[in-house]
C-alpha cells in the first residue's frame, strides 16, 4: 500500500533529483563520464545474452504475475533447502544479464531474478513507466509501489513451492534498488535483509509510522557522483527512515557514478555472506 507524505516533502527534493535512468555497466575502473549501456554490472565473462535480445517471456517460468529466472549459486541442488536471494534488475536490463553480477560470488543460495513488467526499446525490461527526472514523484511512487506488490506476491509463491531457509534477501540496482527499498518498508514479512544499490525511496513511500519487529535491516550502497539516481535524495530518505526508528544504513562511494565498480561489488558480496548466514541461522562472527 502506498503511504503518502506531504507534497512539501516531495517538492523539497525536486531541486536535487534527476531520477532513475538507464543503468551503466560498472567497468574495472571508474569511468570519467557516464556510460550509455543499460547493464548495471560488467560480468567477469561476457554475457551470452545480447542486451537487445532478451529471452522471450513465454520461455520463462512465472510466479504470481511475474516471469523470472532461477539460478542455484554455490555447491547445491535445486531441490535443496536454500536461502533465497531475490535480485531485481534496473531499467532496460534483463534477468539473464543481471545474473552475471553474481558470477564471481561464492555463496550458496537460490537466486531469483524477476523480470520487469514492460519491454523497453533496447530489448530489456522496465518496472515502472515514470522516471523521477520527470518531476512526477507521485506517479513514480505509484509505479514503484505497484511493482513491489507484484514482486512480494511472486516471493510468496516461490517460497511456497521451493524449500527455503530463512527469510529472503532482496537486492537490486537502479529501479531494482528502489524496489528493494520499498519491499523492505512495505512488505517486511517477505524480506529478511535488503541491499538497495543506486536506488532511492521517494517521499510518498516514506512510512508514517515506526517499524514493527518484522522490518528488516537495510544497507543501501550509493555512489556520491551518481548522475541518474542522485545521492543526496537517497541520503535524505535514509535519514528520514532512521529518524522513524528503522534500521537503515547508507554506504557511500566517493566519486562513483551510476554503476557497480569492484569495491562496491566486494561490499555487496560481504553483506550477502552475512545475510545468508543469518538466514541459515548461523551465529554472527565477532569482528576481529
Amino acid at each position: 500500500m502506498l503511504r503518502r507524505v506531504s507534497r512539501f516533502a516531495c517538492a523539497a527534493l525536486l531541486s536535487t533529483l534527476l531520477g532513475c535512468d538507464r543503468p551503466a555497466p560498472p567497468p574495472a575502473t571508474q569511468p570519467a563520464a557516464p556510460a550509455p549501456e543499460p547493464a548495471p554490472a560488467e560480468p567477469a565473462e561476457p554475457s551470452p545474452v545480447a542486451a537487445n535480445a532478451p529471452t522471450a517471456p513465454a520461455a520463462r517460468p512465472k510466479a504470481a504475475e511475474l516471469h523470472y529466472v532461477e539460478r542455484i549459486l554455490g555447491d547445491a541442488k535445486p531441490d535443496d533447502a536454500l536461502p533465497m536471494l531475490v535480485a531485481i534488475h534496473g531499467l532496460g536490463d534483463d534477468p539473464d544479464n543481471f545474473a552475471h553480477l553474481f558470477d564471481a560470488y561464492g555463496g550458496t543460495a537460490r537466486l531469483i531474478l524477476p523480470q520487469g513488467v514492460d519491454a523497453t526499446d533496447n530489448g530489456g525490461w522496465s518496472w515502472f513507466p515514470i522516471r523521477a527526472r520527470s518531476g512526477d514523484i507521485e506517479g513514480l511512487a505509484k509505479g514503484i509501489d505497484a511493482s513491489a506488490d507484484k514482486i512480494a506476491a511472486a516471493i510468496d509463491a516461490l517460497k511456497a513451492s521451493r524449500p527455503t531457509v530463512g527469510d529472503p534477501i532482496v537486492t537490486g540496482f537502479s529501479q531494482g534498488g528502489m524496489l528493494a527499498f520499498t519491499l523492505a518498508v512495505e512488505h517486511p514479512e517477505q524480506v529478511g535483509f535488503a541491499i538497495p544499490i543506486g536506488g532511492w525511496l521517494p517521499p510518498p513511500l516514506w512510512p508514517e509510522a515506526g517499524p514493527t519487529a518484522s522490518h528488516p535491516k537495510v544497507v543501501a550502497l550509493h555512489g556520491t557522483a551518481d548522475n541518474a539516481v542522485l545521492y543526496e535524495p537517497t541520503k535524505q530518505a535514509v535519514e528520514a527512515l532512521v529518524a522513524k526508528g528503522y534500521d537503515v544504513e547508507l554506504e557511500s562511494y566517493e566519486g562513483v557514478r551510476h554503476a557497480i565498480p569492484p569495491q562496491e561489488r566486494t561490499d555487496l558480496f560481504d553483506l550477502l555472506d552475512d545475510a545468508l548466514a543469518a538466514a541459515r541461522g548461523e551465529p554472527k562472527e565477532d569482528a576481529p
